[in-house]
């Protein structure tokens, strides 16, 4: 067991996911816009896969439908690779959360919206979040973090080694073949990020009645 507010240390972020809602290439669906009006129109029908119940794709989706006041259709799955499978088998409608992005450059399946807090260099002309009127955080993030406890100068030294390592052109090819954006947040910054989202999806849980 650990605490994620006390027993590490943040000390870098060095980059994100791309995480989206999508469709097969095929679908009569072009926005998600369009996925939310066949929602009103066929309550429970629109289906969507998730790597698994009370995954980031599946709370932020029904969080959005709450919203909405539409009711959808959750399919929990064991990985991405099953979900993507199930999509492109015409099993279910949509696709949240990660997803394979060769599958995009071969014009399998179509984004329809990232769950991403800010635009995607990789997808520029992809509507984020709140482009479409949601305030939904989305931390999915990759970062490095050390136990708690390591003194203020040995944290300083190695945030600007690895600050200074995401200016290689190596590192920076590297994210780029991955479709990783890159992505900077000093330990100040990366510690108050990640107290923030625990306060807020804590009291999501709490609603939910996840947690007490």
């Amino acid at each position: 067991p650990y605490h994620p507010l006390k027993d590490f240390t943040a000390i870098v972020q060095y980059g994100g996911f791309n995480f989206g809602v999508y469709v097969k290439a095929d679908s009569p669906f072009k926005s998600f816009k369009d996925l939310i009006t066949f929602a009103r129109q066929n309550p429970k029908k629109l289906t969507y896969g998730t790597v698994g119940t009370n995954s980031m794709g599946n709370i932020t989706l029904e969080d959005i439908a709450k919203k909405e006041k539409v009711e959808i259709t959750h399919m929990p799955f064991k990985g991405t690779p099953e979900a993507q499978t199930a999509l492109l088998g015409g099993h279910i409608i949509a696709g949240a959360g990660d997803f394979n992005f060769s599958l995009v450059d071969a014009g399998e399946i179509r984004l329809l919206m990232l769950l991403k807090e800010e635009h995607s260099a990789e997808y520029p002309e992809i509507p984020i979040l709140k482009d479409l009127g949601y305030d939904n955080p989305y931390p999915m993030i990759i970062s490095i973090v050390g136990p708690k406890g390591i003194p203020d100068g040995i944290v300083k030294k190695l945030e600007d080694g690895f600050t200074k390592a995401m200016k290689e052109p190596a590192f920076i090819k590297g994210m780029k073949d991955l479709r990783l954006p890159i992505a900077h947040r000093n330990s100040k910054e990366l510690n108050e990020y990640i107290i923030r989202n625990y306060h807020f999806f804590t009291n999501l849980f709490k609603e939910k009645g996840l947690i007490k």
